[in-house]
């Protein structure tokens, strides 16, 4: 009979490390590292699950969209949150006064973006390089969904780390 433990990165690669230095253990060293790169992060044992206040920020969002981003935090080799879903016109008003917004005509007024940061010790950075690391995740969820997914980072100008969107 089998029994299940669970382990935090840290002690599978220091257990990973014990075995592969014990010949009489390999067998059981090569069982570990093929299972490992088989599935880092597989919907069976996920790393990382959107916590509660991201769920409420993709309330009123387009379904396909929230699908997209629940698929992208099962792939994830990196935690990240929600910051914002669905806006108010007064909101984006407001977004617009200040200079973090260009447009009235936002995709997050009906639905059709949510803005998504990296988690790096459970905060939120602005760190480009997290956010190019994250961009491969969310779109290899929405092809995997068959969704038609652009985001902010890879515009000409104004380019925007966070912001994804879905046509309308």
């Amino acid at each position: 009979m089998g029994v299940a433990i669970t382990l935090t990165d840290n002690e599978v690669e220091d257990l990973v490390s014990l075995l592969k230095d014990h010949e009489e253990l390999k067998p059981l060293y090569d069982r570990l590292k093929k299972s490992e790169a088989a599935t880092p992060n597989s919907p069976a044992n996920p790393k990382f699950k959107l916590g509660a206040t991201s769920l409420a920020r993709l309330k009123g969002v387009n379904p396909d969209l929230v699908k997209v981003v629940k698929r992208a935090i099962e792939l994830t080799p990196i935690d990240f949150t929600v910051l914002e879903g669905l806006r108010t016109k007064e909101r984006q008003q407001q977004l617009v006064a200040k200079g973090a917004s260009k447009t009235m005509n936002s995709y997050h007024i009906t639905g059709h973006a949510v803005d998504i940061a990296p988690l790096v010790d459970g905060k939120v950075t602005w760190d480009w390089k997290y956010y190019n690391q994250l961009a491969p995740v969310i779109k290899q969820a929405a092809k995997e969904l068959g969704v038609n997914i652009t985001w902010g980072g890879d515009w000409e100008s104004f380019k925007d780390g966070p912001h994804w969107q879905i046509p309308r």
